[in-house]
Order: C-alpha cells, then sequence, then structure tokens
C-alpha cells in the first residue's frame, strides 16, 4: 500500500487510500475492528451497516499508531505474535522460538513480564516520589534558616561590637578592620547559604521533571520497547543523588588576641559549612589515630573480561571510570550500564594510571613503545593532554586543587606537575626509585621509594618534610583518605597509616592474584580493584 506525507498544523498526517472505495482524498479515519482506512464519505456509509454499527472509528493518526503497535508485537521469523520473555535472552520471543531455540531457557508469559516491569518501575517513582517530597519539605524550612542566621548576626553583631569598641580604645584603626573582617565573612556564609538552597531547589525541579517524563512516556512504550526503557529509567534514578538544606551554626566570641581563625570559629568554620556538592576531605583537621576493626564489604560487582580492566577511579557524580588496553569506560555507579566507550590514540595500549578531576574528567596515561595522557571528558570525548615520550611513564595522581603530576623515568626519575588544561608548571629531578605516588591533603607528595626504603613528603618545590623509613613494605599502590592518613597496598595487602606515615593497621583482601587500584569516593566509601575484572565496594570504618 502506498503512502504520502502531508503538513497538518504542527503535525505530520500520514494519508492513505480508504480501503472501501480507494480514493485518497479525506481519508481521516480508521476502524479499529475492521483494521480499515475510511475517508469522510465511507466512514458514513460504514457505520449504517447493521452489523458494523458497533464498530470503534478512531483518527487516522491513532490507527497509524496502532498499526505500528501491532507489526512491532509480531515475530519477525514466524510472523505471529509474542508470547513470551526469554530472560536469559533478554528478548520477545513467540511459541514458535520457545520450542526450537528457547526451549531450556528461563522464560516468562510476556504480559505477566510487563506487569512485573510496571511494578518495578512504580517501585523506583514512588521512592523517588518520596525523596522529591522530602527535599520539599527542607525547602520549606529555608525562611526559618534564613531567619535565624539573620536573628544571630543582630545579637552577636551588638555583642561583638561592645567588645570591639573595647578594644577600640587600644587600636582604634585594628577595631574598624576586624568589624569589616567579621561583616565579610557573615555575608559569604549568607550569600553561601542562599546559593545552597538554589542548587536543591534546581536538584528538586529536576527530580519532578524526571519523574514526570518517565509518567509520561509509559504509555508510549510497545511490548518490545518496555524492558530496555524501564531498565533505563532505573539506572537513570540510582544516579540521582537528593541534596538537602545545611543548619547555621550558633556564634561565639571570646575576647582576646584577634586574629581570622578566631574569626572563623565565631561564625563557623569553611570545613563545617561546605557546600553540599564540594570536597568530601577534610582540612581543617586530621585524626592521628584511627583503627580499621574490620573491613565490611558494602557491594562487589563482576566486570565483562572484554573491558580487561586495569585501572580504576570514581568520580565526583558516583560513576565509575575504567582504564583498560585501547579504551577506557565511564561506567554506572553500580557498573551495570557503560556510560561511553571512549578508544584510546591506540588500540594495543594498556593504561597504566587513571585520576579524576573535580569536574569529572579522568586523567589518563597509557604506555607501550610510547608514553602519554589524556583527558578523557564526562561527555565522551578524548582530549591530548600531555605526550611525554621517549619517557616512560610510570605514576600519575590528581590533587584536590586539580593540579596533575607525572612521574616519568627517563635517564632518572622527575616528577612533574601540570595544570588541568596541560600546561607544565615545574619539574623536580629526583634521585630515588619511585614505587608509587599519591598527593596528601595539603597537595604535597607522599613518595615511595625502595631505593632509600622509605616514605618522603616533598612539598611542591621539591623540598623534603618528613622521611619514615619502611624497610621492605614499601607500597605499590597509595591513596589518601580525607583525614589525612596513607592507605597502601602490597600485593593482596592493605596497610593504613597515618599522618606520621605510621602503621595501623593491615588487612588481606579476598582475591585470586593482587590488587589492581585503590580509591576512595566523596562519601569516603573504599573501591578495591582486584584480578583484573572485580570492584569491591567496602565501608570504611574509623
Amino acid at each position: 500500500m502506498a503512502f504520502a506525507s502531508s503538513r497538518i498544523g504542527a503535525q505530520e498526517a500520514i494519508i492513505k487510500p480508504c480501503d472501501l472505495c480507494e480514493d485518497d482524498e479525506d481519508v481521516n479515519w480508521f476502524c479499529k475492528d475492521c483494521f480499515q482506512n475510511l475517508c469522510d464519505r465511507c466512514k458514513k456509509m460504514h457505520l449504517k451497516i447493521p452489523n458494523c454499527r458497533n464498530h470503534e472509528v478512531v483518527s487516522i493518526l491513532e490507527g497509524l499508531a496502532i498499526t505500528k503497535e501491532a507489526v512491532s508485537n509480531l515475530c519477525q521469523d514466524h510472523n505471529v505474535p509474542f508470547s513470551f520473555f526469554c530472560r536469559t535472552c533478554d528478548e520477545n520471543i513467540c511459541s514458535k522460538c520457545l520450542s526450537k531455540k528457547h526451549k531450556k531457557h528461563d522464560f516468562i508469559d510476556i504480559h505477566e513480564y510487563q506487569s512485573e516491569l510496571h511494578r518495578m518501575l512504580d517501585s523506583v517513582l514512588n521512592e523517588k516520589e518520596i525523596e522529591e517530597g522530602e527535599m520539599s519539605k527542607n525547602l520549606v524550612t529555608w525562611s526559618e534558616f534564613e531567619n535565624r542566621c539573620r536573628e544571630t548576626l543582630t545579637t552577636n553583631h551588638a555583642v561583638i561590637y561592645e567588645r570591639v569598641k573595647a578594644i577600640q580604645l587600644a587600636a582604634t584603626e585594628e577595631g574598624e578592620k576586624l568589624m569589616k573582617s567579621i561583616d565579610s565573612q557573615v555575608d559569604g556564609q549568607i550569600a553561601e547559604a542562599l546559593e545552597n538552597k538554589e542548587k536543591v531547589e534546581a536538584k528538586r525541579r529536576f527530580f519532578h521533571q524526571e519523574i514526570q517524563k518517565i509518567k509520561r512516556n509509559i504509555p508510549l512504550q510497545t511490548s518490545s520497547t518496555l524492558s530496555q526503557f524501564v531498565k533505563t529509567s532505573v539506572s537513570r534514578f540510582q544516579s540521582l543523588k537528593p541534596l538537602t538544606l545545611p543548619m547555621p551554626r550558633s556564634t561565639t566570641f571570646t575576647i582576646g588576641s584577634i586574629n581570622k581563625d578566631q574569626i572563623r570559629d565565631m561564625i563557623g568554620r569553611d570545613g563545617d559549612q561546605r557546600d553540599v556538592s564540594g570536597s568530601s576531605k577534610d582540612k581543617t583537621k586530621k585524626r592521628a589515630k584511627i583503627v580499621l576493626e574490620k573491613l565490611q564489604i558494602m557491594r562487589s560487582h563482576k566486570l565483562d573480561v572484554k573491558y580487561r580492566c586495569r585501572r580504576m577511579c570514581v568520580s565526583p557524580d558516583g560513576s565509575i571510570w575504567i582504564g583498560g588496553v585501547g579504551y577506557v569506560y565511564q561506567m554506572t555507579s553500580d557498573c551495570s550500564t557503560v556510560l561511553h566507550q571512549i578508544p584510546a590514540r591506540k588500540s594495543w595500549c594498556p593504561c597504566i594510571y587513571i585520576a579524576c578531576l573535580q569536574s569529572g574528567d579522568a586523567v589518563v596515561s597509557y604506555a607501550g613503545g610510547e608514553s602519554y595522557v589524556d583527558i578523557f571528558t564526562s561527555d565522551g570525548r578524548r582530549v591530548e593532554f600531555a605526550d611525554l615520550s621517549p619517557n616512560d611513564i610510570r605514576f600519575i595522581a590528581v590533587s584536590d586543587d586539580d593540579m596533575v603530576a607525572i612521574a616519568v623515568l627517563g635517564d632518572s626519575y622527575s616528577l612533574g606537575l601540570f595544570s588541568k588544561e596541560g600546561k607544565r608548571l615545574k619539574k623536580i629531578e629526583m634521585d630515588v626509585n619511585i614505587a608509587s605516588f599519591c598527593f596528601d591533603n595539603d597537595g604535597n607528595y607522599v613518595i615511595s621509594d625502595t631505593k632509600y626504603q622509605c616514605l618522603t613528603t616533598l612539598d611542591r618545590n621539591g623540598s623534603v618534610l618528613k622521611e619514615t623509613g619502611m624497610k621492605k613494605s614499601n607500597p605499590e599502590l597509595m591513596t589518601c583518605d580525607r583525614y589525612g592518613n596513607i592507605l597502601g597496598v602490597k600485593k593482596k595487602n592493605v596497610f593504613l597509616m597515618n599522618d606520621e606515615m605510621k602503621v595501623q593497621q593491615s588487612f588481606t583482601v579476598d582475591c585470586d592474584y593482587f590488587i589492581n587500584n585503590i580509591c576512595f569516593d566523596k562519601d569516603n566509601r573504599l573501591f578495591i580493584l582486584v584480578d583484573d575484572n572485580k570492584l569491591i565496594v567496602a565501608k570504611y570504618l574509623e
């Protein structure tokens, strides 16, 4: 049957010949009972026929959708409707397919499977609607939060002003500077709080839009596309993280010697009122003694061997970057979906190291005859960062301020510091043998040196800050937690060191061969990649 197209208003209508008179003019109707296209004239005649009076006649556009649905629900091999869904092959099948190709597979009646998918989606929608409701409740209390800030400011401003007047008797000029500094700090805190409110409101709107979008699209899905639609929707919802509003601090003031730290103590330290999406590391306080009682496994994921996982890191948004051979993969937090598969410069080059910037982009080093470093962006692109041939790239690390440090072996070891745009800022030549290195919380280099059997901390100019002997326990991998403690890896063993590089405790990871990589996410959960294909997520006990 031939088809022609014409524009009607804002929609594109498909005109087909009338199945009764074969005229192609005014074909605006479709009989759902007879499965026929009708023009205006034949529609009237059709409904006058005694046997057709109760037929349901709809618009031609709705009839086109019904026709497409009927075709999409037919098995292409046997031209009969789908009757079952094969869980083993993840596809719709008819009764003939079941008896031939899917006889011993795990299958289910297609209507029962559709009901199961709807229940799954309803559960996720309900959960997200509850989260949306909780965020709305938080926003309702915003006026109270803002009023408390201003009331606290007014009360303490009067007290502080009186005490500052006493200080002004001895140093009027210093008192005025103090008042300006206090006002500036308080204004900054209120501005940050307002910005946080806007972020929560924007996140709540995004939740609402996502929920409504899924609800609108559910009726449009055919039985052949419903399974993938539900899985994609559930994956998207699992990646959504709700935001909450911070609560204000009460302010106190003690007369005495005044400095900026005391002012921050009066109105709240930056680390205590951080942006809800900011860095998870606490730079205002280091804990000297942290003990791992037992490594609690939260979940583990068996990765497909085709990814050939060598290294991994966790993005601030919770997604996971995997560095393999010739490719870099970005996956959802549960490793169920590959968001991006980005080819490297050479298909045979293995990933040496991978680390994340605050933007969520991954910095990746490759080696294998040629050594280079690239940026793999969260929108699926590869951007050339630095080509360090003929040097041999050994290690790479990214600091909290997005500085990229690269250790290379040429005539001797050198440590290069780069901006996130790839500009070299500093180069340090070293008489060492680097087994691994990382940044500590202060942005200094921590180097595991097997030549002198020690851990050495250097500032960014290369000056030695401290040195601790390690004998034969030099870690092959290192990472730093939010409190400044270093986690080192040796084969299957992980050992915890405090900021003085003293070993607090060690434990052994259950794996067949060795640990590939270890890192923390923004919630201080521990991610461990083992045996090239298994990812372990553990709770970091304190």
